[in-house]
């Protein structure tokens, strides 16, 4: 078990230490949180996740192209197929 510096909100402020008198409000007793909570939270009982929809978008990966054309990249090759197709028969 270890003790735990909670913030008003219920939030993780820091470990506290060990000679730190356990209040059950402002510093408790309990296993780390899971690994998977993105923001932890003391509800009283147990840690809970109390990240916000908005917190859990922060952490998706950004769409920045890499991976993979945009449909305006994919409709300008097809254009450009199609012209340097049509410049081929011009030229027979």
């Amino acid at each position: 078990m270890f003790k735990w510096l909670l913030n008003s909100d219920g939030t993780i402020a820091h470990m506290a230490g060990k000679k730190s008198v356990v209040d059950g409000k402002r510093i408790i007793e309990a296993e780390p949180p899971d690994g998977g909570f993105i923001k932890p939270q003391w509800d009283g009982d147990k840690w809970v996740d109390s990240a916000t929809a908005a917190d859990k978008a922060a952490l998706l990966p950004v769409d920045n192209g890499v991976n993979g054309p945009t449909a305006e990249q994919i409709a300008i090759n097809q254009l450009g197929m199609m012209v340097a197709s049509l410049a081929a028969k011009v030229v027979k």
